[in-house]
């Protein structure tokens, strides 16, 4: 009975330790899952510190700071304050949008065009406020340009100034005018040889190595007076010479005004009396300078003071009597002996202390001989003005013949100096003329060109032609070159000049380098110009706006920009990089693509795509979005604290699971060692019983 009893708590125990382990290895495998739980509640709190989204702080139009998501059209949007970026595939072509790709493709590839889909066009408002210019003096279409036409000329402006019709008729013109300088040059030449030609009678001529000039009928004359009027005939006698001034006014060589010049320098040579010796000279008189003011002398009285050209100071008292002579300048300057007739002592008259005045210069000739020169004062009121005039005499045949020639070539200088040459040019030019009979050879090389006479003449006339055909139509030309011939003049209506007559416009080669000159003559006159002349016309008319008005001011203008606010000029240089880097390649993104921040952020992080920027140099270069300074990365601030909350939870309640788990585990193991030590008890028990009981069996 003791024994069974044993038996069945050992059963009992051993049962509840088979219970125990079930339970504690449950509870170790609830332990695990709180494990588990744990290491998910962790996962999920990351997850939320890891999901972090892709911003891109740029600015709008207006100027304003913004933080968005990135995406395509973000990081492309164009404001004036934006760095350039675009992305590019791994072709290398860049994405742009499909609106973007089609006006690209129907611009086909010109910028203007490109930039004009825009809404940007480069553009001025000088012309709309300088207006349509009109000129009536002007053949048509010149006449009235429009504001539209003058922009069109400005624009080809480029074009026409590297034309080959406004550098064939450039060529010309500097052709002509070289040629024309060298015919002025040869003609000028040639007019000597016409005014100095030994031919005539009398003979002016250039004599002796030294070429002096001579007057030949002065040279071989006898008596004073035969040199006299060798000389005088020489210039305004009735005799055929060439040089004779009414020739050289008739035929257009010198003016009416030059031929009084010359005749009022001949005729200061006359016969007279020298007062001195009593003979019959040559009389030289010339007007001089005679200066008068008035002055107050020490005692308030007024005195008159006269300086004569010479340098002699005479001061007059209010009477007109002479009260004082200087004449310390004309001694010092000239280094002569003044006479005087009268005393100045307040008692002769002004006039004829004047005219009592003389005065000898001394020289000394080549051969070492002494000459002297008297000369004489000559005082009157002419016409109410006061005149001097000095007057010199010479009776030595010798030295009259030498001055006369002197004189002679002084003219010939001055009629040198003031001849039409353009009118000697057409003489020379005209085929009647027979140069050989006016001493003109055409094959003597003219000094300093190393060309003769008829070769400067040839390249004169084919240099005009072409000039003229660069001008005229082949109908027209003959008309200008009878006008030139002709000196034909024609007027343009209202054009007068400071008299009230109307102005006469001369038709020479020389205006005809005058593009407004030939305009008005065109008008005028009906005729047509050559095809490729407008083409100098239209450079012309643009040079004369410029010059009047200044160089037109282009900008750019946005019309989508109506109230002027933004940069026409930053978007216009945006837009041309974009072009600029589409003609190497691009690719269309489509639209949803476009606004899609997930998208851009897998493809820069599987380097689907890669990311260029616009350079100061508006170059395109290539850039990592990593080091991109407008690229950040942000987290979700209300979703990481909603994953921390979670997370916390779920720690305490695993914790307090734990706890419990922990706690149930130690009772389980107490409870345990108690049964295990009540096992072995019982169990020593039964094994004493089970000996006993086998002993007895064995007495038995």
């Amino acid at each position: 009975m003791g024994m069974a009893a044993s038996q069945a708590r050992l059963l009992t125990i051993t049962a509840r330790l088979a219970d125990n382990e079930l339970r504690s290895q449950t509870i170790n495998n609830a332990k695990m899952r709180l494990a588990t739980q744990s290491s998910q509640a962790s996962q999920n709190y990351i997850n939320a510190l890891n999901n972090a989204s892709l911003k891109f702080s740029n600015y709008d139009s207006a100027g304003n700071a913004q933080i968005q998501d990135l995406s395509y059209n973000a990081l492309t949007a164009y404001s004036s304050y934006n760095t350039q970026y675009g992305l590019v595939n791994s072709a290398g072509q860049i994405l742009v949008s499909e609106a973007e790709a089609a006006m690209f493709a129907s611009s086909k590839g010109n910028l203007d065009a490109y930039l004009k889909k825009h809404g940007l066009e480069y553009t001025t408002t000088y012309f709309d406020e300088l207006g349509a210019l009109e000129n009536s003096d002007y053949p048509r279409p010149f006449n009235e340009i429009s504001v539209e036409e003058l922009k069109k000329y400005y624009e080809g402006y480029g074009s026409y100034q590297n034309s080959k019709e406004v550098e064939d008729y450039e060529l010309s013109y500097k052709n002509y005018l070289l040629n024309s300088n060298n015919l002025m040059k040869a003609t000028e030449d040639s007019f000597e040889s016409y005014l100095n030609f030994a031919g005539n009678n009398p003979k002016i001529e250039l004599v002796g190595e030294d070429k002096t000039l001579q007057i030949s009928t002065v040279a071989s004359a006898t008596t004073l007076s035969g040199a006299l009027n060798a000389f005088k005939n020489a210039f305004t006698g009735t005799n055929n010479a060439t040089y004779n001034l009414n020739n050289l006014v008739a035929n257009g060589l010198i003016s009416e005004s030059a031929k009084e010049d010359v005749e009022k320098r001949v005729n200061q040579y006359s016969m007279g009396t020298d007062p001195k010796t009593g003979l019959s000279a040559v009389k030289y008189t010339d007007t001089t300078g005679l200066n008068k003011s008035e002055t107050t002398n020490s005692d308030g009285n007024t005195e008159f003071v006269y300086v004569t050209e010479d340098g002699i100071q005479i001061t007059v008292d209010a009477s007109g009597n002479v009260i004082a002579c200087d004449d310390s300048t004309i001694k010092s300057e000239y280094g002569c002996t003044v006479n005087y007739g009268s005393a100045a002592d307040g008692s002769v008259s002004f006039a004829q202390f004047m005219n009592g005045i003389s005065y000898t210069v001394s020289g000394t000739n080549e051969d070492g001989s002494i000459w002297n020169q008297d000369y004489y004062y000559n005082y009157a009121v002419v016409d109410g003005k006061e005149q001097l005039t000095t007057t010199a005499y010479s009776s030595n045949l010798t030295d009259v013949k030498t001055q006369l020639n002197s004189v002679a070539d002084d003219i010939l200088y001055y009629i040198k100096m003031s001849a039409n040459y353009e009118n000697f040019t057409d003489k020379l030019l005209d085929p009647s003329f027979n140069s050989s009979a006016y001493g003109i050879d055409p094959n003597r090389v003219i000094p300093g060109l190393d060309r003769t006479l008829q070769e400067v003449l040839n390249s004169y006339i084919d240099s005009k032609d072409t000039f003229l055909n660069n001008i005229f139509d082949t109908s027209s030309k003959s008309t200008v070159e009878q006008h030139i011939q002709n000196n034909y003049s024609f007027e343009v209506p209202g054009e007068v000049d400071k008299d009230g007559n109307p102005v006469q416009y001369v038709v020479t080669v020389e205006n005809l380098t005058n593009i407004d000159f030939v305009l008005k003559y065109l008008k005028a006159e009906g005729l047509t110009q050559s095809e490729s002349f407008n083409t100098v016309i239209k450079e012309y008319l643009i040079d004369s706006m410029i010059e009047v008005n200044g160089e037109p001011k282009y900008a750019w203008v946005d019309e989508n920009d109506t109230s002027n606010k933004g940069n026409a000029d930053a978007k216009a240089q945006w837009y041309t990089n974009l072009f600029n880097r589409m003609k190497q390649g691009h690719k269309a993104i489509e639209n949803g693509l476009a606004s899609s921040s997930e998208w851009l952020a897998y493809a820069l992080e599987n380097g689907i795509v890669s990311m260029e920027q616009v350079d100061k140099s508006f170059r395109w270069n290539g850039l990592s979005y990593k080091t991109c300074t407008k690229i950040t990365e942000e987290t979700d601030t209300e979703a990481t604290t909603k994953a921390e909350a979670e997370y916390n939870r779920a720690m305490n309640d695993i914790k307090a699971k734990d706890n419990i788990y922990d706690m149930q585990l130690k009772n389980i193991d107490t409870e345990h060692s108690s049964l295990l030590a009540e096992y072995d008890v019982i169990k020593g028990v039964i094994d004493k019983n089970v000996q006993r009981t086998f002993k007895f069996n064995q007495s038995a």
